[in-house]
């Protein structure tokens, strides 16, 4: 069996090779890997056109994969190469040609229609585990991912993904390899990823978060300064939220921290908004109102900028409460303003998921 990727760029917006190579990825992690890639310009149809009989005289499997918003074009542009009806799946005697668009959605129609076509195709079945973390370093799933293949002897397919510290591992494997062997690969990155793991399934982790607070009948109450309400977003995202979220207070200002929180004035003029202790005092002032059973709360720096305290860039403290105690974390996070007030929303939501589950 010979494939072939057919990857087509748009040239009126920026190329997202990455994109690309998220189809490609699932589509090596399903066992079926690309043994050639063509790099083709959206405007060029006849470089297009002797492409696709190129691909049709020598691959069994030809996956085009092409920007989101030309996919019906081009799936009607292969159609009529090939001579047949347009269709997501089009096939030509043995041939196999498949139009994907790139990035997530390509991801996920790999996933729904590929992989199931190629099952029935070749009466080939395949498995695949998930396992969902926070904050878990590049280098330690690199490590487990080098140290599951040398043991699985190719015969597992690791695709790995992160945004803003939520990292996503997804293991695919033939459907008839001995339980016992894919058990001990499953093992090895649960025991390698516990301390970040929150997931052996694909739910996210808001979603694992409400569940589990109604699963405890707890309440919660957020209190968030520099996230802006980030973290209660994700709560009330997920239906049924109203059973477990009591209020979200976006206490920004000083002022706000001591009126609606009860911080103290002494904590911000001594220690700064940006501080363990005022984290602390937001996260006890919502437990003490007694509206809630568990609560976090979060303050620190997103950037661009510093404050006028010379505290760095991507500091914050983040902290969760209940009636017995309070606990506060401090976090110095890389990057952007996004990318620093989006990896403390997901580290606050970890957090709360590990002191209630």
């Amino acid at each position: 069996m010979k494939n072939a990727c057919i990857s087509v760029r748009n040239i009126s917006a920026s190329y997202d090779g990455s994109a690309v190579g998220t189809v490609v990825t699932a589509l090596t992690a399903g066992g079926y890997t690309a043994d050639k890639i063509f790099l083709l310009d959206d405007a060029d149809e006849r470089e297009f056109a002797q492409t696709v009989i190129e691909c049709k005289n020598f691959f069994e499997n030809v996956f085009l994969v092409v920007p989101p918003q030309r996919v019906t074009a081009y799936t009607a542009q292969a159609a009529g190469l090939l001579k047949c009806e347009p269709m997501p799946v089009m096939e030509s005697g043995q041939k196999s040609f498949f139009v994907i668009p790139y990035g997530e959605e390509g991801r996920r129609a790999v996933l729904a229609e590929v992989l199931p076509y190629f099952e029935k195709k070749y009466s080939r079945r395949r498995a695949c585990s998930v396992l969902r973390f926070v904050g878990a370093p590049r280098e330690r799933v690199d490590s487990l991912i080098a140290e599951a293949k040398q043991g699985g002897e190719g015969a597992f397919e690791f695709f790995y993904s992160e945004k803003f510290g939520d990292g996503r591992l997804e293991i695919g494997y033939d459907a008839q390899t001995p339980s016992d062997t894919a058990d001990a690969v499953l093992r090895l990155f649960v025991e390698g990823l516990k301390e970040y793991l929150y997931a052996l399934d694909d739910t996210p982790l808001h979603m694992q978060v409400v569940e589990l607070l109604k699963l405890r009948g707890k309440k919660l109450c957020a209190a968030e300064s520099f996230t802006g309400g980030g973290v209660t977003k994700r709560i009330v995202d997920v239906p049924g939220a109203s059973e477990i979220l009591y209020e979200g207070v976006v206490a920004y200002a000083n002022e706000a921290k001591m009126r609606r929180l009860g911080v103290r004035g002494e904590t911000l003029r001594t220690q700064g908004a940006v501080s363990d202790e005022t984290a602390y005092e937001m996260a006890a002032g919502l437990i003490a109102s007694g509206c809630c059973t568990v609560s976090v709360a979060t303050t620190g720096i997103a950037g661009p900028a510093s404050d006028n305290t010379n505290k760095p860039v991507g500091l914050c403290y983040l902290a969760v409460g209940t009636a017995e105690s309070v606990y506060v974390y401090k976090y110095i996070f890389e990057g952007s303003r996004e990318e620093v007030t989006e990896r403390a929303i997901n580290q606050t939501l970890f957090l709360l998921y590990k002191k209630i589950r």
